[in-house]
């Protein structure tokens, strides 16, 4: 399948994407004449192909996280490109191991292992590991795969462009620099503690191409 006919993940209303799974493409590294083993796992055709995917100029990193990390809702923004003022920007996270919890304009998405999520610009956000003992099959989430969380999860990290830490505590989408308030309570507008239970009742789980509740 050619990469353009190929759907990379799904959207959600708050204009985030989420790619796992099936929305996922996975091809052979090379030609299999060559007989060399390899598979690669696409996340995205890149800027070219795909208009939600910019070019990404910003910092690159890995941020290892845990239950004793909970982040405090911010969002980005850097200058912009031509005149004056700033523009909400894309992040974007790749889940490499662990299960997290991740807050997207208020409403707390359960992200599994090796999922990619691009923030939308101006999308409130925040992070924290699941706490440990969230068993995604036993929910009838993973099918056939085996997924307990440990309470801590690795995520590397990418900016489509140089920016800083915007604190606030609005849980909307933002779309113009003067609508940002800042929150200088950054202890007060942390991701909370979840517990499984709560997670069971409230949180959206992603799995492949579709994020849900399970008392939907």
């Amino acid at each position: 399948m050619a990469a353009a006919a190929f759907e990379y993940g799904f959207t959600l209303p708050n204009g985030s994407k989420i790619i796992h799974g099936e929305g996922v493409m996975v091809k052979d590294a090379y030609p299999p004449e060559l007989n060399i083993p390899g598979q690669l796992q696409v996340f995205s055709p890149g800027g070219k192909a795909d208009s939600q995917t910019p070019c990404f100029c910003g910092p690159h990193g890995i941020f290892a996280f845990d239950v004793k990390l909970r982040m405090p809702r911010h969002v980005h923004m850097s200058p912009k490109a031509s005149g004056k003022g700033k523009r909400y920007i894309v992040e974007k996270i790749l889940v490499m191991n662990g299960v997290a919890l991740a807050e997207l304009c208020g409403e707390i998405y359960v992200i599994p292992p090796n999922a990619m999520v691009l923030i939308g610009p101006g999308v409130p956000h925040s992070w924290t590991a699941c706490p440990p003992g969230l068993d995604l099959q036993d929910l009838g989430i993973s099918g056939d795969e085996k997924i307990v969380s440990e309470g801590k999860f690795i995520a590397v990290f990418e900016y489509e462009d140089s920016t800083d830490f915007l604190p606030t505590a609005q849980s909307n989408v933002l779309r113009e620099e003067s609508e940002y308030v800042k929150c200088d309570d950054l202890q007060g507008i942390k991701i909370p503690a979840f517990t499984i239970e709560q997670l069971k009742k409230d949180a959206w789980f992603v799995w492949g191409t579709a994020a849900r509740k399970l008392n939907q």
